[in-house]
């Protein structure tokens, strides 16, 4: 997998199973699979301080530490993780090289990104835990599946407390991160539900994002989101189908939502952006013929007015010499008019009429593709570009308001 800074850091924060690894032959068996993962993936081998395991088979990791080199020249830098403290508890070896953790407490984890121009940033959550954490066994040679399978957090619960990120001289803060998930431990098939909370950005940083002030215009001396969503994940042999709503929300702005639904998706062309080695780019061409079977059910778009939208319209047609009902008006016409070269006057009236309804009563507005039957990539693009009014017609694209 090539390394992507911020990526791989959220990777440490959520994806827990990345973290407790250790460097001699004599682990317990659950941490040489783990350790075996982190190969896989990253390349790298962390080393530990001590490890004990206690009568009950508990196993307890100090002073875990590891850095992680980019394999990515347009991205160099490097990614260095450590770990106060983990404890795995109630260790049951499930069979065919599937273990579950009752239990897994992390203390003291710190992440900090370099870059080669001096550049860093440190993330730190002093404590998270895990409960029902199911562990697989890589082998020397794993299918497209075990690679995928390994690369999956599933665990029934996770949470942590509080996060700070240090950047730029400022810190931002995290109230903390949650998840749960049931399924097939085996395969990670199954439905989840994620939630990262009370994202804050201070004051300070919002002058320096915005030195016009424009937000503070707007009245929004500081920011905070959530952040999260909830899916379904099905395998079926050598393919994987999911569907998911995910959201982003600003407090006192609005929530922006993104729902999509795929299935018929090879796992193998998961494998191969997976894959790892330095200076590795994936094989298109190898791809393509893989994901042209792909179908799509369902993708849309949406956003819930907080009061972002009320916030704005009165500046946009001032800056118009208008008033609201005029600018509300004038904008109606410019989409009639762009809208005209998609030729479909039915879908130019709809967007047009959900658009003014949501600019004169801003309650919620979506984007939605949702065609009569799941199409495949290969009949996307066996589309004609000439004629986007029978696409439009085909894909089922509806924009609607306030509903």
């Amino acid at each position: 997998m090539r390394f992507r800074p911020t990526v791989a850091a959220f990777t440490f924060l959520t994806v827990l199973s990345l973290a407790p690894f250790a460097e001699a032959a004599d682990e317990p068996p659950v941490v040489q699979s783990i350790f075996r993962t982190w190969e896989q993936q990253f390349q790298a081998k962390p080393t530990y301080r001590n490890l004990e395991t206690d009568s009950a088979g508990n196993v307890t990791i100090e002073g875990v530490a590891a850095t992680i080199s980019s394999q990515d020249p347009a991205q160099p830098g490097t990614l260095s993780v450590d770990i106060g403290k983990i404890q795995l508890m109630g260790i049951a070896d499930q069979g065919g090289g599937l273990f579950e953790v009752a239990s897994t407490k992390y203390d003291d984890l710190i992440v900090i990104f370099s870059g080669p121009d001096g550049t860093a940033f440190t993330v730190r959550m002093p404590e998270s835990s895990a409960e029902g954490w199911y562990v697989t066994t890589l082998g020397p040679t794993p299918t497209p599946n075990e690679i995928m399978r390994a690369s999956m957090n599933v665990a029934r619960r996770m949470n942590s407390g509080p996060i700070t990120i240090d950047a730029a001289g400022q810190t931002f803060t995290v109230a903390g991160y949650e998840s749960t998930w049931s399924g097939d431990p085996a395969t990670g098939a199954g439905k989840f539900d994620v939630k990262i909370s009370s994202i804050a950005i201070p004051a300070q940083a919002i002058a320096m994002l915005d030195p016009t002030g424009e937000l503070k215009k707007l009245g929004y001396n500081n920011l905070s989101f959530n952040m999260g969503g909830t899916g379904n994940l099905t395998i079926t042999g050598d393919t994987m189908g999911f569907d998911a709503d995910l959201y982003f929300e600003g407090r006192d702005a609005g929530t922006l939502r993104a729902a999509f639904a795929a299935a018929n998706v090879p796992i193998a062309a998961y494998a191969e952006f997976a894959s790892p080695g330095a200076n590795k780019e994936p094989d298109f061409n190898k791809l393509m013929p893989q994901l042209l079977g792909v179908t799509v059910s369902k993708l849309q778009l949406r956003f819930d007015d907080g009061s972002l939208t009320k916030r704005l319209l009165p500046i946009l047609a001032k800056q118009q010499n208008m008033d609201e009902a005029g600018f509300v008006a004038s904008a109606g016409a410019m989409l009639q008019i762009t809208l005209a070269q998609l030729k479909n006057q039915a879908f130019t009236d709809s967007v047009v009429g959900a658009v003014t309804s949501f600019l004169k009563d801003p309650k919620s507005i979506a984007l939605t593709i949702q065609p009569p039957q799941p199409i495949a990539v290969q009949q996307l693009m066996t589309m004609n570009p000439a004629d986007p009014g029978a696409a439009i017609t085909s894909l089922g694209v509806t924009v609607t308001a306030n509903e």
